[in-house]
């Protein structure tokens, strides 16, 4: 019980840690704009990764919310799962498809290699899809870690070649 109390606090503790520096770096002034690795003037790609930042402090939230709610297991896995998968693809889009290469944490992209890691990146989600369903029916932990291994090889080895 107390572990879990510990672990529950540092959930919730890192999520307002999260949403607090998005929302200090929206200040024009703040040092924090720094931490993105973009131009601290530009607003645009600070505004992108602050929504990044603050909208993972506010899903790490809700997760924590949820263990403390005493949702089932299976729906806190299988939702987070497609959650996950959808910001993959969703982060991934905008990288490949609408050239906001600012949103990746590497300096200086060319807009080719922009989109292959975009591309990567909605693979990324694609791939993690099917763990929802085989969280949801409970599948054995062989499965699991089959489909889990499986994203994470192919996802490493298109990341890989996209930065090639």
């Amino acid at each position: 019980m107390g572990s879990e109390i510990v672990a529950l606090s540092i959930t919730l503790l890192t999520a307002v840690l999260f949403v607090g520096v998005a929302l200090h770096s929206l200040r024009p002034d703040s040092p924090l704009r720094r931490l993105y690795d973009v131009d601290p003037d530009d607003d645009a790609a600070v505004r992108s990764n602050a929504l990044v930042v603050g909208l993972s402090g506010v899903l790490l939230g809700l997760l924590g919310a949820a263990v403390v709610a005493d949702v089932p297991e299976r729906v806190v896995g299988a939702g987070t799962v497609l959650v996950a998968a959808a910001l993959c693809i969703v982060l991934g889009w905008f990288i490949r498809c609408r050239d906001r290469r600012e949103l990746l944490t590497s300096p200086d992209v060319d807009r080719d290699t922009a989109r292959r890691v975009g591309g990567a990146a909605i693979l990324c989600g694609v791939l993690a899809l099917p763990l929802a369903p085989a969280i949801w029916v409970d599948a054995g932990p062989a499965v699991v870690l089959a489909i889990a291994a499986g994203g994470f090889v192919a996802t490493t080895l298109a990341i890989g070649l996209a930065y090639r």
